[in-house]
């Protein structure tokens, strides 16, 4: 297995959006940490096309620091709008994730899900702040829009994730999609259900440690509901009473059983610290890693950073 880092680095160090230029430039901040697995994002239309343009320049960087983009994901709600008109042009778009993906040499591709279209009388229950900091809401109260129809949400993602699979299947890659608190994919059955009705063998569950224990599911039991289904993982300890992602040990989470439970399993792809923001972060990423790899040690589970 191999420890990396996910983008909520670049997102809490930069804000969001923010430019190509800071994304290489927090690339050189996680050599200097240690890491050399790293994803990075498209996020939305104007910063997708951007990458895009420079997806040479990063990827003579990402040689240059010995970085290695494992998962490229492609962020946009539109992508699983229940109007086709909205919904299309941002699938079109997607093929530009692909083409950065080839040329990062990436072996995934990433998909979220997204919020429900419905009125919610507080935030979102989980969304990111233009201050670049995620929010996540405890208490969600919401309104049913006129016409609202769950069966219609359901199919637009079904066909997005479809849509999404047979375009990285034109590229030889993987497409992941990830669970994420209240959003339409929250939990293990709803991935599971997803997986199936999609039908794409390319369509993978991108495994959430923070999520599925913000969710209340047992995150043991989930790698066994979902095995043979997830080619990714992200981790980050949690106490379910709030969905904040903290540092590997520092919650509830069992993580002995769960890196015994990736090895019975096969698993030897990356576990990606996905750790929320602190006054404490580079401690929690340096505490998370010294943490996994002592319990590795013990299992006799190879692992490197």
């Amino acid at each position: 297995m191999r420890i990396g880092i996910t983008y909520l680095y670049t997102i809490f160090k930069y804000g969001y959006p923010h430019t190509v230029d800071d994304a290489i430039r927090s690339l050189h901040e996680i050599q200097e940490l240690g890491f050399h697995y790293v994803e990075l994002e498209g996020l939305g239309r104007e910063n997708l096309i951007a990458v895009h343009a420079r997806r040479k320049e990063l990827r003579s960087v990402l040689d240059d620091c010995g970085l290695h983009v494992h998962n490229f994901c492609v962020v946009d709600p539109d992508m699983v709008h229940v109007d086709t008109a909205v919904r299309q042009p941002a699938l079109d778009r997607f093929r530009l994730g692909a083409e950065i993906a080839e040329v990062l040499d990436a072996e995934t591709l990433h998909l979220a899900s997204y919020a429900p279209p419905v009125e919610y009388l507080q935030a979102v229950p989980y969304q990111l702040s233009e201050g670049g900091s995620y929010q996540f809401e405890d208490v969600t109260r919401l309104r049913l829009p006129h016409g609202f129809c769950w069966d219609a949400v359901w199919s637009a993602l079904v066909e997005s994730a479809g849509f999404c699979a047979d375009v990285a299947a034109e590229y030889g890659r993987t497409v992941l999609m990830e669970p994420r608190v209240g959003e339409v994919i929250c939990s293990v059955d709803s991935l599971r259900r997803l997986i199936e009705h999609a039908g794409r063998p390319n369509l993978k569950a991108n495994f959430d440690t923070g999520h599925f224990s913000a969710q209340r599911e047992n995150v043991v039991l989930a790698l066994a509901k979902l095995e043979g289904l997830f080619a990714n993982v992200h981790v980050a300890d949690n106490n379910p009473a709030n969905a904040e992602h903290i540092p590997i040990g520092d919650g509830s989470i069992d993580w002995r059983e769960f890196l015994a439970t990736l090895k019975r399993a096969g698993y030897d792809g990356y576990l990606g610290l996905d750790l929320g923001l602190s006054d404490q972060l580079l401690d929690g990423y340096r505490r998370s890693v010294e943490h996994l790899l002592s319990i590795a040690a013990e299992l006799n589970i190879g692992i490197e950073v």
